[in-house]
């Protein structure tokens, strides 16, 4: 406590010292608690469902593609014979023309999904209102039906429970609404109708086993297997397949990923070059308040020499110096949430619209034990090398012999240390900030090949 209450005096007796630092810290921390907290929304957050880490996505895989869709026969010997997972659904993400049946709202198009009976349950997703879809609605000939998402159920009809019953044109055919899926159902992206797989599994082409239109399967591991046992379990079906269908199913394997990776994958890289540029930019905050915490500290060496002359052991003045520079941290991070808390939007208006793990970005106790963390690591990172250069027992000799002195030694050897400090600072900055130029440049290219695959309509969401 007697070392907190002399830092706080120390730097309100050099406000300026106190501004130019917290400033340049706050600048660092700031953008490593913004980008983090998106970080933190889009990698680190689990999955909106009971749990997430169960759910695993399965494709089909060959010498020519990695990610392949399922064929419909080939999910149905997948589900029958399977051992590891609770269940298969089959979903495939969909674009629908849809409007309402009296005429009452513009036509247009919407993001939706037609996917097996047993998906929801699957997802451990209840609906919102009304029912899931069963068995019978996937059957050839079964009335037409069709769940809406909550978003599109309180936009046009305004929450209220007489939407189950009314119609939809979906695509020219009317079907009844019978159930409301909750908001919390993010696969496929942005899903707004889902639809059953009757008209589907009448089409010809679709039983067929070389045809692959579109599928993705996903299951959930049963409780005490692993990802490891139900892959070897699927490979086993894979090679019987094989064996069964050869102008088929030779050399066709089966893919696994959890669903977190199948979401949010394609940005992984991305977030991480751009973790690793605001990095970049925190360490030449630190440099730079290293160095002016150096050359304070040198100006207090004859303060400091006549403690050590008293009796302060070494570690004593270490520890004040580093009390110091961690002080000057936490005021620099609680500068830098405010800037971070401003600095969202800005983030948020450059990060892909139509992905909601990107819209829930905030700064929640997540970040701010990470802000709290890096500003202490800041704040040895300042301290230390100020303290070990001031706190060695020839630097405080040397500034002792000074009292009462003009020149001497002691002071050529002060200029000389500011020169090399300048030296050292300049090449820091110059290799730190060639460091963030170049994985920002990595970062901007990865998102450049990512807009180019999704225009390509390669999105695996």
């Amino acid at each position: 406590m007697n070392d907190l209450r002399f830092a706080f005096r120390q730097l309100t007796k050099d406000p300026a010292f106190t501004i130019i630092a917290g400033i340049t810290l706050a600048l660092g921390i700031g953008a490593n608690t913004a980008i983090f907290s998106v970080v933190n929304a889009v990698l680190l957050r689990p999955l909106p469902y009971p749990d997430p880490g169960k759910l695993i996505v399965l494709r089909e895989t060959t010498d020519a593609f990695t990610w392949g869709s399922v064929s419909y026969p080939n999910y149905l010997d997948w589900r029958e014979a399977q051992r590891g997972f609770t269940d298969l659904a089959l979903v495939r993400r969909d674009a629908f023309n849809l409007s309402t049946a009296g005429g009452e709202t513009e036509p247009g198009q919407v993001a939706g999904a037609r996917a097996t009976a047993n998906y929801l349950s699957i997802m451990q997703v209840l609906p919102r209102l009304g029912r899931d879809l069963t068995e019978r609605d996937d059957q050839a000939g079964s009335a037409k039906v069709v769940m809406i998402s909550e978003r599109l159920w309180h936009e046009r009809y305004g929450g209220s429970p007489s939407a189950i019953g009314q119609r939809l044109i979906v695509d020219t055919v009317p079907r009844e609404i019978v159930g409301v899926f909750p908001s919390a159902l993010r696969y496929p992206r942005n899903t707004e109708i889902i639809l059953p797989l009757a008209e589907l599994r009448a089409a010809e082409n679709v039983l067929q086993r070389d045809n692959h239109p579109g599928f993705t399967a996903i299951g959930r591991l049963k409780p005490g297997v692993t990802l490891q046992q139900a892959n070897a379990d699927m490979e086993s079906i894979a090679r019987e397949l094989e064996r069964k269908y050869p102008q088929s199913n030779t050399n066709r394997r089966i893919r696994t990923q959890p669903l977190l990776e199948v979401a949010v994958g394609d940005y992984r890289h991305s977030l991480n070059l751009l973790l690793a540029a605001v990095g970049c930019v925190l360490l030449i905050a630190c440099a730079n308040v290293a160095n002016l915490q150096l050359a304070r500290a040198l100006a207090r060496s004859k303060e400091l020499a006549v403690r050590a002359a008293l009796g302060a052991s070494r570690w004593r003045l270490a520890r004040q110096l580093l009390t110091e520079s961690t002080v000057l941290a936490f005021v620099g991070a609680v500068l830098g949430v405010i800037l971070a808390i401003w600095g969202l939007d800005a983030v948020l208006a450059l990060s892909p619209p139509k992905v909601p793990r990107f819209q829930e970005t905030r700064i929640d106790l997540r970040a701010l034990f990470f802000t709290a963390s890096i500003a202490l690591g800041s704040g040895l990172l300042v301290g230390i090398w100020p303290a070990w250069q001031i706190s060695r027992t020839a630097s405080l000799t040397n500034a002792l012999h000074e009292v009462g002195m003009r020149g001497g030694s002691g002071g050529i050897r002060r200029h000389r240390a500011r020169a090399i400090l300048m030296v050292t600072q300049v090449a820091l900055a110059v290799i730190l900030l060639a460091g963030a130029g170049l994985t920002l440049k990595s970062f901007w290219r990865a998102k450049a090949n990512l807009s180019d695959l999704n225009r390509a309509g390669f999105s695996r969401c």
